[in-house]
C-alpha cells in the first residue's frame, strides 16, 4: 500500500476538518452523527411540545434542586460568587446561543455518513480498482485468525469495542484527534494518546508473534 508524505496527509486531515466547519459550523463528528441516527431509529423522532412542557422558572428550578442535591450547598454558592465577579463581557457571551446551538436536521447526519462511503469508493477506485472483500485483506490477520467465522468473531468484536471506547471517551478519532487536539483540550490529549498509543502496541505486538 501507498501512502501521501505525512506533511500532505496533515494537510489533508485539516482542510477536511476546517471545511466542515465552514460549511456547517459544526466540529467534525463522525460517531456523533452516527449517534445521533442509532438514537432517532431507537427513539423515533421527538414529540412536538415536548421541549415546552416545562416553564424556563420551572426548569430553572428542577436544575437547581438536582445541582443542590449533588452537589451541596457549598458548591452552589460557590459559584454564584463566581459569577458575580465574572467580567460583564464574559457572562453576556456565555448567555448568548450561538447559531449553531439547535439539533442539526436528520438528512444531514445521513448525507455526512453517505459521503464517507462515497469518498472511501472514489478513494478505491482512483488507486486502481474497487474490490469487496467479506473479510480483512491482511495476509497477517489471516494467518492469525483465519478466515472463516473465527475471524468474523474477532472483527465483530473488535468493533463492539471501538465502539464502546468511542461512547466511553465521548468521541473518535475525528472528534477527538482532528478537533479536540486542534483546540488544544486536555480530555482530547488523553483520549488520543489512549488509542494510538494501544494501536501502536498492538501492532509491534502482532509483528513479533507473527
Amino acid at each position: 500500500m501507498t501512502y501521501w508524505p505525512a506533511w500532505l496527509s496533515g494537510l489533508a486531515l485539516a482542510l477536511v476538518a476546517l471545511t466542515h466547519w465552514l460549511a456547517v459550523r459544526r466540529m467534525l463528528a463522525v460517531s456523533g452523527r452516527f449517534t445521533h441516527l442509532v438514537n432517532r431509529l431507537r427513539e423515533g423522532p421527538p414529540v412536538e411540545g415536548e421541549d415546552d412542557a416545562m416553564s424556563e422558572a420551572e426548569l430553572l428550578a428542577a436544575v437547581q434542586a438536582m445541582a443542590l442535591a449533588e452537589f451541596g450547598a457549598e458548591a452552589i454558592n460557590a459559584a454564584e460568587a463566581a459569577e458575580a465577579s465574572a467580567a460583564p463581557e464574559a457572562l453576556d457571551a456565555i448567555a448568548e446561543p450561538t447559531a449553531s446551538a439547535g439539533p442539526q436536521p436528520l438528512w444531514l447526519h445521513a448525507a455526512f455518513l453517505a459521503a464517507l462511503l462515497v469518498g472511501g469508493v472514489l478513494s478505491a477506485l482512483a488507486a486502481g480498482g474497487l474490490t469487496v472483500d467479506s473479510g480483512l485483506a491482511s495476509a497477517g490477520f489471516e494467518a492469525t485468525f483465519g478466515s472463516g467465522a473465527p475471524s468474523y468473531a474477532v472483527l465483530l468484536l473488535g468493533g463492539v469495542l471501538i465502539g464502546w471506547g468511542t461512547r466511553m471517551s465521548g468521541g473518535c478519532t475525528s472528534g477527538h484527534g482532528l478537533c479536540g487536539v486542534s483546540r488544544a483540550q486536555p480530555g482530547s490529549f488523553v483520549a488520543t494518546c489512549a488509542f494510538f498509543g494501544t494501536g501502536i502496541v498492538v501492532s509491534f505486538l502482532l509483528e513479533a508473534v507473527l
